[in-house]
Parts: structure tokens; C-alpha cells; sequence
């Protein structure tokens, strides 16, 4: 049997819900401006102390100046450690192996939504004081439709109509938990994550975001965004357009659902050039920043891809321990940030708004390398 939280006790039957329960006020916390731009620390191909990686990871990234943190949920002493760091913003890989790909059977529909129902109400009660926001989602959906993650693979329509139903259950599940837990401070989503909107958006091509997002009840949407991060940044928007028009619409949340997941360049690409490493990643960040998306991630602080024995860099602190420019660039957005909101509290007695530490951050990065 399904777990029956009280709320799933008192719901029609016959299908998924499909509206949220509404969500009650938060109070604001002093300090916590949505900063928009950050970073993540997922599987990390070294470390330089004796902790746990993602621990050491974590640190290194509030050290930065960060209150945003993308993680895979690690064990659970290791996320209640992650859980007292000065983060607001959580974003977990939750479940992410994909059991679910011939088929959600009864056993897996059970398991899914156990799971992730007990995972949420975890959050929305013994971490509700923290006053902390969590993203429960997966990595880039669209390599399970795809047949050894190969872009010009025929494209799975079984596995996607089983994503379907996955993606709903979790949703299914953390709707139960939020609607029967009388939380007020903490927040708890769910989020799906696509990694090729430019073959549906130009090529015409059936992929997770044309032929499973429209059809799901997720409360945001990640982008993993290398498909499009080098096009212009009219493309860009038109991209990211095109992928938040294919989300139903959703009571009580914003209008711009989706999110920069992933991006950036490694420092292989970029000629282990330091200033253009800095330069081209700067670039991007500002570039996705001018649609005005909820966040922008870049990948990451530690590298994860090692090829022939070399490490491709996508980082921000290399395997030496050296920080690159663009580490430095991110720590003084971070703090130029910080410095915007103390003096409107002072002038205004507010904090900064979204829009504006969005637009803050968008032309700082714009205006740096001139």
C-alpha cells in the first residue's frame, strides 16, 4: 500500500492531482535576497581535506559567498550536516536512477511515492524552522530517452510515457505531504530536468521537453543548457521561451517556471586559458540572466570529467586547489550583491527585490570585462 497521508485520505480518487495546494506566507528572512547566480558540487572527481566531498564541497562554496546549493542527497548524516551550512536554496538530486524506464509498475509506483513523500514531509517538518527552500529533482532527463545518451538516437516513446507517470508521482507525493504538513517557513518543489530543447525547439524532434513536460504537473523546470549557451542571446530567449510555454500552467507560482539547471564551459575548451575561461563563462551567465530566470547554475565548483586521465575543468577551484578567475568573478558578484542590498536597507528599509538583484548581476557581469 501507498503511504496515506490524511490529505490523500480526503481527495477524490481517479488520477493525479492537478493543482497545488496553496502555500502559506513566509516571513522574510534578513539577509536573504534571492542572489540568482550560483554553483553546485556533484560527484567531484577530487577533494583536499578528509571530509566527505560534497561536505568539503559545500563549504567551499558558502566560503564563496553562496547561499545556493545544488547536490545529490548524500547520506543522512551528511545532509544534516549540509543542512546547518548558511544556505537558503537547496537543489537535490533525489532518486535519479531510472528504474522507472520500462515501466512504472505498481511496485515502483508504490516505491516512488513512499519515498519521495516521506523525503518531503522530512523537509517540511523537522527542517520547517530552518526557513530554507528545496528544489527535489534529477539530472538531464533527456539522456534516459535517449539510447545511450546518443543525440541522433531514435527517441523512446515507451520510456517517455513512463517519465510521465514518474514525474506525476513524485509530484503526486510531494503535493500529499505539503498539503498535510501545517508548515510555514520552509518550501519544498519539485523540478524536471531537460537537456535538449534545441532539437524540439529547432530541429522539430520529439524530446523530453515537447513530449513529456507538457503532460506532467512539475512545479519548475531545469535547463541544462549547453545546447544553446553559445547562440546569441536572442536565441537564448527564445529557447528558454519556447521551454517554459510547454509547462502547464500552475496556480501560486511565477510565470517564468524554468531555470538554468547547468552551464558553462570547461577550462579545456576554453585553451586552459584562465582570461578566457573567466571571459566566455562570464558571458553565458549574463546571456541567460537577461531572460530573468528564477536561477542560473554554472557547472561547477570541483571538476567531474576526467578523459584519458586529464581533467577536462569544469571548475571553479582546480585539482591543484587554485582558484581560476572565474571563481573570483563569482565571489565578487556575490559580494558586490551583498553590498546593493545593505545599502537599500538603508535607504529604504527593504531588500532588493528578484528583478532587481537579476538586473544587478546581469549588467555587472556585462560591464566587468570592458
Amino acid at each position: 500500500m501507498l503511504v496515506q497521508p490524511l490529505a490523500a485520505q480526503k481527495k477524490k480518487t481517479g488520477g493525479l492531482i492537478l493543482e497545488a495546494p496553496d502555500l502559506p506566507a513566509v516571513p522574510q528572512m534578513p539577509n536573504a535576497f534571492a542572489q540568482v547566480v550560483g554553483t553546485q558540487i556533484i560527484g567531484p572527481a577530487y577533494k583536499f581535506t578528509k571530509e566527505d566531498p560534497t561536505v568539503e564541497g559545500a563549504r567551499e562554496i558558502a566560503k564563496l559567498g553562496s547561499r545556493i546549493l545544488k547536490i545529490q542527497v548524500p547520506p543522512p548524516p551528511q545532509f544534516t550536516e549540509l543542512i546547518g551550512m548558511p544556505f537558503t536554496h537547496y537543489l537535490l538530486w533525489f532518486r535519479t536512477g531510472n528504474e522507472w524506464k520500462q515501466g512504472m509498475t505498481p511496485e515502483l509506483r508504490r516505491k516512488e511515492y513512499n519515498a519521495t513523500y516521506l523525503f518531503a514531509k522530512d523537509l517540511l517538518t523537522r527542517r520547517d524552522t530552518t526557513g530554507k527552500t528545496f528544489f527535489i529533482g534529477h539530472w538531464e532527463g533527456d539522456w534516459a530517452l535517449l539510447p545511450n545518451m546518443d543525440p541522433n538516437g531514435e527517441f523512446d516513446a515507451k520510456a517517455a510515457a513512463a517519465m510521465i507517470e514518474w514525474l506525476n508521482v513524485r509530484q503526486e507525493a510531494v503535493d500529499d505531504a505539503r498539503r498535510e504538513v501545517p508548515y510555514t517557513r520552509c518550501r519544498v518543489y519539485t523540478y524536471a530536468e531537460v537537456n535538449r530543447v534545441m532539437d524540439a525547439f529547432k530541429g522539430g524532434k520529439q524530446r523530453m521537453i515537447n513530449a513529456v513536460i507538457p503532460k506532467t504537473n512539475v512545479d519548475f523546470l531545469s535547463y541544462s543548457a549547453y545546447d544553446v549557451q553559445l547562440q546569441p542571446a536572442e536565441m537564448v530567449r527564445a529557447a528558454l521561451d519556447y521551454a517554459n510555454q510547454q509547462l502547464p500552467p500552475k496556480a501560486g507560482l511565477p510565470p517564468r517556471r524554468v531555470f538554468i539547471g547547468e552551464c558553462g564551459l570547461s577550462w579545456t575548451a576554453c585553451g586552459a586559458d584562465g582570461k578566457v575561461h573567466e571571459q566566455k563563462n562570464r558571458e553565458i551567465l549574463a546571456k541567460f540572466l537577461s531572460w530573468r530566470p528564477a536561477l542560473v547554475l554554472y557547472w561547477q565548483l570541483y571538476n567531474n570529467v576526467v578523459k584519458d586521465g586529464k581533467q577536462l575543468g569544469f571548475w571553479l577551484i582546480d585539482d591543484k586547489n587554485k582558484k581560476t578567475p572565474l571563481y573570483e568573478t563569482f565571489k565578487e558578484l556575490l559580494a558586490q550583491q551583498e553590498e546593493v542590498a545593505k545599502d537599500m536597507r538603508q535607504r529604504s528599509r527593504r531588500l532588493p527585490s528578484f528583478e532587481e538583484i537579476a538586473t544587478f548581476s546581469e549588467n555587472w557581469l556585462s560591464q566587468r570585462g570592458r
